[in-house]
């Protein structure tokens, strides 16, 4: 006698339901390539097939996009309803709560329960959360500092700066010596954001920025006035290159990798295609505090997160969810970290040590991870999109001497209360 279920023979219920298994696929985007920024390919690469099995049968379908271009990808996706089941994207924190307001996350609390993802402090899950919610699943952690050409500072008999009037008789040293101190490029517009970011971090300190970005003190502060200023003065200074607007991200990282300048500020994001194309001995610091009474720190955040769509199904959630445990467990930590360069969150440096990082991996997040308490926010991540896109042009006219400190500030702030009254901008 054949088994049924309700009146279905029992082997192709079994079939059926093995088929159904076999056809889940998890479409996933992330930005991992072979080279420039989060260049951590090899390391996706190795860590998909590592974590196969945790899909229980579900199968990745992959696409790679660049790490910049996958933010604007992704935010037409969510217009258009057609955004990925898994995407690995950013920023968190402001534009990550726009997509959780308008629906298009799937939240995240159940499997966090499950999984014990509590390598995520709190400092990270408030800028993955929504509304009391938690939608994103940040891994490898951003630090800004400065990558600077340790051969050109011995032959010319320099040192690293200790404070911030060492770092200023360093500027005026290289230059007087035809050396370009920083190699910068905003072009892009997006990188000048980072580099402000830092300064304005170094001069109004992690406390008064929250005044700001959480409470009601206006953006046209003193402090803000003098990083704004700062920025430009660095600009006026001949700090960078000549038409500095005008080149690339790409082309800036490339002069200081042709030694052609001594030093270039910007993040462990690009740490990858630093340490693979430097071809002298390189270092890190920490750029020290711009003004008085500011505690050492820098810039840190999220480099992306993990979320889910909301129209992903249960079952492509669930594989979606414990391939994601396997992407951020103790053994995969170490893959991320060796063969990606990549760092991801709760990483110690001593585990960076035992795992045989390279130098300047450690050298970067020993020094970054040192001042938890007062590294300080990415404007990127926390402004709202639209009050972004006034930052890039505004910032682009500032350090190109078109507008002042003062009405750079007031151009944010009349931004910043627009982002108010629409109910944009992002509380931790």
């Amino acid at each position: 006698m054949k088994r049924t279920l309700w009146g279905v023979p029992m082997a192709l219920v079994i079939a059926t339901q093995a088929a159904a298994q076999d056809s889940v696929v998890v479409t996933q985007w992330d930005q991992f390539a072979q080279s420039g920024i989060t260049a951590a390919g090899p390391a996706m690469d190795e860590l998909i097939a590592t974590c196969k099995p945790a899909l229980n049968g579900a199968e990745v379908l992959r696409t790679i996009a660049p790490s910049i271009g996958i933010r604007d990808s992704y935010r037409l996706a969510v217009s258009a309803g057609k955004t990925p089941d898994l995407a690995y994207t950013w920023p968190a924190a402001s534009v990550l709560s726009g997509y959780a307001r308008v629906g298009a996350l799937a939240p995240l609390d159940d499997y966090y329960a499950k999984y014990g993802w509590d390598q995520v402090n709190e400092f990270y899950k408030g800028r993955n959360s929504y509304d009391g919610k938690v939608y994103g699943l940040p891994m490898e952690q951003d630090l800004m500092g400065v990558y600077f050409n340790k051969d050109l500072f011995a032959e010319n008999g320099l040192s690293v700066p200790k404070t911030y009037a060492e770092f200023q008789t360093l500027v005026e040293t290289l230059k007087a010596d035809g050396i370009i101190p920083v190699a910068f490029g905003n072009r892009d517009r997006w990188p000048a954001t980072n580099t402000f970011s830092l300064i304005l971090g170094l001069t109004a300190g992690r406390a008064l920025e929250e005044k700001v970005f959480f409470g009601d003190e206006p953006w046209t502060n003193p402090a803000f006035v003098q990083a704004a200023q700062t920025f430009q003065d660095w600009a006026k200074a001949d700090t960078f290159p000549r038409g500095f607007n005008g080149v690339g991200y790409d082309e800036a990282n490339a002069l200081f990798l042709s030694g052609r300048a001594a030093m270039t500020i910007t993040g462990t994001w690009v740490l990858q295609d630093m340490i693979r194309g430097a071809k002298f001995d390189m270092g890190v610091f920490m750029l020290p505090p711009l003004a008085e009474g500011v505690a050492p720190g820098t810039m840190w955040g999220e480099g992306s997160q993990w979320q889910l769509s909301a129209t992903a199904s249960p079952a492509v959630r669930d594989a979606a969810a414990a391939y994601l445990d396997c992407l951020v467990s103790p053994e995969s930590r170490q893959v991320w970290v060796q063969k990606g360069y990549t760092v991801p969150i709760g990483t110690t440096p001593e585990e960076l040590a035992k795992w045989g990082a390279d130098p300047v991996v450690q050298e970067f997040f020993t020094a970054g991870l040192a001042t938890p308490d007062t590294n300080f926010y990415d404007l990127h991540t926390t402004l709202p999109e639209s009050v972004t896109q006034v930052l890039y042009p505004e910032l682009q006219r500032l350090v190109g001497g078109e507008v002042t400190a003062e009405e750079f500030l007031q151009s944010m702030q009349a931004a910043w209360e627009t982002a108010g009254t629409n109910g944009e901008r992002w509380l931790p």
